[in-house]
């Protein structure tokens, strides 16, 4: 965005629960990572910018056993939540999408095994404490599993899960719903079909979701740019010239 958009560009690192609040505040903000729905009083979206798998249960391998034999596959997170022999943390403030958060509000938070993380890197803190085994589960994408488990080398599972297992997620900016709020959507818009066909962004694309989702480039095609042909858009990023790292 700050390469395709002129001007001057401030980045803010700020918990989600913060993030939300100025946004609900009308504050001059935009949040790059959001699930893409209709606009609301306090923010306004972008066009579609990415494809994601659905969320999943993140575990390590032990629990996941466990898990299985317990729920079997996928997994109904409405009885998993209600089961305290099962402990959950998630950042606190996390939203996760009309599958999902339906069950969180009405399930989460009502027994002492389930816990809102707060502090720096809260996501991160979760996956350190699951793969420690001080953790049962958390929810989230594979996509930040995998990231995870590149820095950090820890071991995790994932699970899928039986209320979201067939309801992907499109991704998009979130701004304020103000009048800077409208200006800067519309910005976004206009440089997203440069952003979004960039040959950076697509080879980040490929290393970090296209990996493990053989039908990701299809999606992504159909999905955020609105097409139906993906030849010409990956072409040159076969799995042979895939990044070592991301750019």
């Amino acid at each position: 965005m700050q390469k395709y958009i002129p001007g001057q560009h401030e980045l803010l690192n700020l918990p989600p629960a913060r993030i939300a609040k100025l946004r609900e505040q009308g504050a001059p903000l935009c949040f790059p990572c959001m699930i893409k729905r209709q606009d609301t009083s306090s923010t306004r979206y972008s066009d579609a910018t990415l494809y994601y798998q659905p969320h999943k249960i993140i575990t390590n391998p032990s629990i996941a056993a466990s898990m299985q034999t317990e729920f079997g596959l996928p997994v109904p997170l409405t009885q998993l939540l209600q089961d305290q022999r099962f402990s959950f943390g998630r950042p606190l403030g996390r939203q996760y999408g009309a599958q999902l958060q339906p069950v969180i509000d009405q399930y989460a938070d009502q027994s002492k095994v389930h816990t809102q993380l707060s502090g720096p890197q809260p996501t991160m803190t979760a996956l350190r404490l699951v793969a420690n085994g001080k953790l049962d589960y958390s929810l989230d994408y594979r996509v930040i599993g995998r990231h995870f488990e590149l820095t950090e080398h820890g071991e995790l599972t994932y699970l899928d899960i039986q209320e979201n297992q067939n309801n992907p997620i499109i991704g998009a900016v979130g701004c304020s719903n103000s009048e800077w709020g409208k200006e800067s959507i519309a910005r976004i818009n206009q440089a997203l079909p440069l952003v979004l066909r960039s040959e950076a962004y697509l080879r980040n694309l490929d290393f970090w979701f296209a990996a493990d989702n053989q039908d990701f480039w299809h999606r992504y095609r159909r999905q955020v740019l609105g097409e139906s042909d993906d030849k010409a858009l990956v072409s040159g990023i076969s799995p042979a010239h895939r990044p070592n790292a991301r750019q």
